[in-house]
């Protein structure tokens, strides 16, 4: 067996129990922000109006408060996961070295 083979057949072992253990990703709310009626229109009363107004406000400041905490909470795993992510990067930068190192061994015959 040539150390490519070899190296290729390491890999795989060592991917695969990282592949079985994939958790399912966690079901997100949905926001419970209320959306008012339609626009009631120029001929309805001001109070009327006024109310939609301070409907439509209080559902613009729901939605953003919601994208406000959805991007916190992914911001939070993203953080979590840059180690792994560091660890992978280095983990391809050692491959392609120890690649090119067994190619040109092989090339040169050693």
């Amino acid at each position: 067996m040539n150390l490519r083979a070899l190296a290729v057949a390491v890999l795989i072992g060592l991917a695969a129990p990282a592949f079985a253990q994939q958790a399912a990703p966690t079901p997100v709310a949905p926001h419970g922000c209320t959306k008012p009626d339609d626009y009631p229109g120029r001929l309805a009363s001001d109070m009327r109006r006024n109310n939609w107004v301070k409907s439509a406000n209080a559902y613009l400041e729901c939605l953003k408060k919601y994208v406000q905490e959805q991007q916190g909470a992914y911001n939070k795993v993203l953080e979590q996961g840059k180690p792994h992510l560091d660890a992978a990067n280095a983990s391809i930068d050692e491959y392609n070295k120890a690649a090119a190192q067994f190619k040109a061994a092989q090339e040169n015959g050693k």
